[in-house]
């Protein structure tokens, strides 16, 4: 990734309603998925287990709940102005966590008519550990009501600590006077977290890149291994053309995606033939490697850097030595963004493409910083996907990447990993390498729990 790229395409339980907002993103409710009822509450009888959270709140029960004489809490603001109102479960409905275990909270919400005189009414869910210190880690989720149909919410968060107490509040933001919300059927889950474990990622190498920082690398690489178990490959980038297999690369010992850079100008001259010609032939003759030749070039070409002319040109010099010395376990492998197979790139893939001697190819993308939510994989890959299969060349993902969405702790973001590696897999992909980094201002290091767990599970399966 180029830091100047970003395309690929409280502790407690928390809703929160906000009227007379314009909306900004609508994030879908999902389903909470297969998973055991733990505890929860439909206010048939009573309201008992339940609190209002400020004095802001009036809080009662209706008899026009979800189903036929079925009843539901109504939350209000003060009769003379509008107000923020919630809802919280005292006790807790999860008093006692389990760690690494994947709980999924649901409610029903529906405005009432009032509520959304002023426009849609904001919702959000929040789940979250709470210990004596204080609030632990927290997933929330945003919707909007645009109407009085009833909609439902869901939120995962994966427990870091046992005996733990999971609190569940609901909470709505400036209710208009006279307005309303609605909730029913609230349920708390004990849910399956998301895991690759049925083996169905059999054919693709599944690794990441190792961001040392101020590690030495060799610890580094230990580090990520033991992170993730042993990696089936390693994303590595070398700042230019060497002539051995020495240093960091020589640490690797494993399959290895490794891309490296020079001017064009002096790959075409010949100056780096000798250099490439040994680190060709010093390459472990065992193992895949996958060689790239400047990787994500488009905004180079596009910048002036370079011409895709010259780009291709070189691209065809380093592989004639190849050729010449290289074993058959070196796979040519260009890499592009995916931005670039989409239409809307206004890109022709072909302008990279330096000839039919490429065996793979393979695609940075990223879920879009500042998304609400996370782009499937088929969004981000399925045009690269489908223009590597034209080409006739095998697809990979060179860099897989996204910051946690606001509101996710990792729980959505490990769905979302094993989501790709199955993408990815399902296409006979060559590898997958996550972009396991931290730049100024984006983080997409796996370093919480769920999202952690999940790649885990990918490596291993």
């Amino acid at each position: 990734m180029r830091t100047t790229r970003r395309i690929g395409v409280a502790g407690a339980t928390t809703i929160v309603l906000a009227a007379g907002l314009v909306p900004a993103f609508y994030v879908t409710p999902s389903a909470a998925g297969a998973g055991r009822v733990i505890d929860g509450s439909s206010f048939e009888r009573s309201l008992k287990g339940w609190s209002p959270t400020s004095n802001a709140t009036r809080l009662d029960r209706v008899d026009w709940g979800r189903g036929k004489k079925s009843a539901a809490a109504r939350l209000r603001p003060p009769r003379d102005r509008a107000a923020t109102v919630g809802m919280t479960d005292a006790p807790a409905l999860i008093r006692s966590s389990k760690a690494r275990t994947r709980y999924v909270a649901r409610v029903w919400v529906k405005a009432s008519r009032d509520a959304l005189r002023s426009g849609p009414v904001k919702v959000r869910l929040s789940l979250g550990e709470v210990s004596k210190r204080g609030n632990g880690p927290t997933g929330w989720r945003l919707i909007r009501l645009h109407n009085t149909r009833w909609q439902r919410v869901s939120v995962p968060m994966t427990a870091r600590h046992d005996g733990r107490r999971l609190d569940l509040t609901v909470r709505a933001l400036n209710v208009r006077q006279g307005g309303a919300v609605l909730v029913d059927d609230v349920r708390v889950m004990r849910s399956p977290r998301p895991s690759a474990t049925n083996r169905r990622l059999a054919g693709t190498r599944f690794g990441a890149s190792v961001d040392n920082g101020r590690l030495e690398w060799q610890r580094a690489l230990r580090k990520s291994d033991r992170r993730y178990t042993r990696m089936e490959v390693v994303r590595f980038y070398e700042p230019m053309i060497r002539d051995g297999w020495s240093g960091k690369l020589g640490d690797v010992n494993r399959p290895v995606s490794v891309s490296f850079v020079a001017p064009a100008g002096q790959v075409l001259s010949g100056q780096h033939d000798a250099t490439l010609r040994a680190w060709f032939r010093h390459a472990p003759a065992r193992i895949p490697i996958w060689w790239t030749y400047w990787h994500e070039p488009e905004d180079d070409i596009a910048a002036g850097e370079v011409t895709a002319l010259r780009y291709r040109q070189a691209w065809r010099h380093i592989n004639a030595i190849a050729r010449q010395v290289a074993g058959n376990n070196l796979h040519p492998t260009l890499i592009l963004m995916a931005w670039t197979a989409r239409s809307a790139s206004g890109r022709t893939v072909r302008d990279y493409y330096p000839g039919d001697f490429i065996d793979v190819m393979a695609w940075d993308g990223y879920n879009p910083p500042g998304a609400s939510g996370y782009a499937s994989p088929k969004a981000i890959f399925g045009s690269a996907a489908a223009k590597t299969k034209r080409l006739g060349n095998r697809f990979a993902i060179g860099e897989l990447g996204s910051v946690l969405v606001p509101g996710d702790e990792g729980s959505r973001r490990a769905r979302w990993l094993v989501d790709a590696a199955r993408f990815a897999a399902a296409r006979n992909a060559a590898f997958v390498s996550y972009w396991d980094a931290k730049i100024p201002g984006e983080n997409y290091q796996l370093r919480d729990l769920p999202s952690r767990l999940a790649w885990r599970s990918v490596v291993k399966d």
